[in-house]
């Protein structure tokens, strides 16, 4: 899906799904009237060197429940209230108010990420209904959002004949000297 911000683009497919090492995750997959598409994927926080304190955990878990609400109310108009506790729990009822199937379509805002590959945006307002008037649309391209490809470029690898990459000559190591056609 092209990078910028997509009109009638609708939600394809929601999924829970399991790494193989039992990690829980919730998968979007929106795509374009040319079947192109973008996806999203929301894991479990859990503290790293990023995320210290219960403090900074319970916000990012704020702000991903943020962007799942978020997605909902754009394609379904609405959401019905959770409870429940754990992650699981509010990804396998994200995936439940989708399940009727009527479903409007939205506004999305693609960008790459930090590899070059297509995404939905974090940041900020990311999606909205098709309902919503284009001139008074909220979805913002900021300056961090990435809409050229990063390019890298190659890395130059040192050529140095004298590194010690070759084997030493010994006299044994001389053996096919006699075959040399002169």
């Amino acid at each position: 899906m092209p990078v910028g911000i997509n009109e009638n683009i609708i939600l394809k497919e929601v999924n829970v799904k399991k790494t193989e090492n039992g990690r829980d995750f919730l998968e979007f997959v929106f795509e374009n009237e040319d079947g192109q598409t973008a996806t999203m994927t929301e894991w479990k926080n859990e503290k790293n060197m990023w995320i210290k304190t219960d403090e900074d955990l319970q916000r990012r878990d704020n702000q991903q429940f943020g962007r799942i609400l978020q997605i909902i109310d754009a394609v379904k108009g609405g959401h019905n209230d959770f409870e429940g506790s754990s992650f699981l729990e509010m990804i396998n009822w994200a995936a439940i108010q989708f399940a009727d199937g009527d479903d409007n379509k939205v506004r999305l805002k693609v960008t790459y990420d930090k590899n070059g590959y297509t995404q939905v945006s974090k940041n900020g307002i990311f999606v909205e209904s098709m309902e919503v008037a284009k001139e008074e649309s909220q979805i913002k391209l900021w300056k961090n959002d990435l809409l050229e490809r990063p390019v890298k470029a190659d890395e130059e690898k040192p050529n140095d004949p004298l590194a010690g990459n070759s084997a030493p000559v010994t006299a044994d190591s001389n053996t096919g000297a006699d075959d040399l056609p002169f």
